[in-house]
């Protein structure tokens, strides 16, 4: 499989990896419990495709099967299709309002994560959702997953990515979103893992509207292209893409923001920024911001940087009594604290803050 197959990957240097070399050994008794893990009351805990756990809110469904994704883009949605061996579709009823964060963690330990998702918030519905996905051993992974957000509805989700370093990753997600829908999804990319990632959405609804935020580091030989994409189909939509990363060591890291615009989605706007810190001179750090505009009686703009860090703010930080080092810390730590400080989880927050210093050493 080559990764050309994939949107805008052509852009960067990562080709010929081996996503459909999974191992998807049998497992008929994971031996990972709840006891095992520190894990939040409302949760559902999936090892090796097996539900371990679950305690969730009533007016929330929950199925282990989904159906195959409708609009199968390239072949690695159709491997997913396929092969997938963890399953899980979350329906949150009409009008309901879960105060409490629904968390689900997926694990992969005995064998490949191949996993498919639904979640579908009807009219109405009102849902914060974390998704972690951990990796306890080196089998690759390959991830999709739909989003339905239907009239009115709001979903805030995170998703956290902790998969085994020594492995190569593809997670895909298609949102679409109905009339007056909202979502905030934030994307944390902090692993050590080879990744293609791509985050869809489809704003189908008139005054529908989106914001995507997706953090990135990367480091050692790590090799990351990441394609975030928000299309305005209805009048009124709004659409708003963030990307942060930091790249370092021999890293390669990649941004693709996508903002299209379609014919006749008249007063709408889209807008993104990327913003990229390059630490080290042999890391390569791409930005490829694109605007696809079909209809003039719009707004629109996009914002891209790549930079290192400023000698004038280590200057002045060691001017009061910082080393360069502690200074360099500072500032790079504050270069994503927004993204951190804004999750509600308490121990989700310290879990990526230290995450975030180990990666950066």
């Amino acid at each position: 499989m080559r990764i050309q197959n994939l949107p805008l990957a052509e852009k960067t240097n990562i080709k010929n990896w081996a996503f459909e070399d999974l191992n998807l050994t049998s497992v008929s008794a994971p031996p990972v419990t709840p006891k095992d893990l520190n894990i939040p009351a409302h949760s559902i805990l999936i090892v090796d495709g097996h539900v371990m756990y679950e305690n969730i809110n009533p007016f929330i469904t929950v199925e282990v099967t989904v159906k195959n994704h409708e609009e199968a883009e390239n072949k690695l949605i159709v491997l997913n299709n396929e092969k997938k061996n963890a399953m899980l579709k979350i329906t949150v009823a009409k009008d309901a309002v879960i105060d409490e964060i629904l968390t689900v963690i997926v694990i992969s330990q005995e064998c490949s994560l191949v996993y498919a998702s639904e979640v579908i918030l009807e009219q109405g519905a009102h849902l914060e959702l974390t998704e972690s996905f951990i990796g306890r051993k080196p089998h690759n992974a390959n991830i999709v997953s739909q989003i339905k957000v239907g009239k009115n509805a709001n979903l805030i989700t995170n998703t956290i990515s902790e998969l085994h370093p020594k492995t190569v990753v593809y997670h895909h997600k298609h949102t679409t979103i109905d009339a007056d829908g909202v979502i905030d999804a934030t994307n944390f990319m902090i692993n050590d893992t080879n990744l293609v990632f791509e985050d869809l959405t489809y704003l189908q609804g008139r005054g529908a509207e989106a914001e995507t935020k997706t953090v990135s580091i990367t480091s050692g030989q790590q090799l990351q292209n990441i394609t975030v994409r928000i299309e305005n189909i209805a009048p009124r939509s709004v659409g708003n893409i963030i990307n942060y990363g930091i790249t370092k060591d021999q890293a390669h890291l990649a941004f693709n923001g996508v903002g299209k615009i379609q014919k006749n989605a008249k007063e709408c706007d889209n807008q993104q920024e990327t913003r990229l810190l390059n630490l080290s001179k042999t890391a390569e750090a791409v930005a490829n911001p694109f605007l696809l505009i079909d209809e003039g009686d719009i707004t629109a703009g996009h914002a891209a940087s790549i930079g290192q860090l400023d000698e004038e703010q280590i200057y002045y930080l060691m001017s009061r009594g910082m080393s360069r080092a502690e200074a360099s810390k500072m500032i790079v730590s504050g270069f994503l604290a927004p993204f951190v400080d804004a999750l509600d989880d308490e121990k989700m927050r310290e879990a990526l803050a230290a995450r975030i210093e180990a990666k950066l050493g």
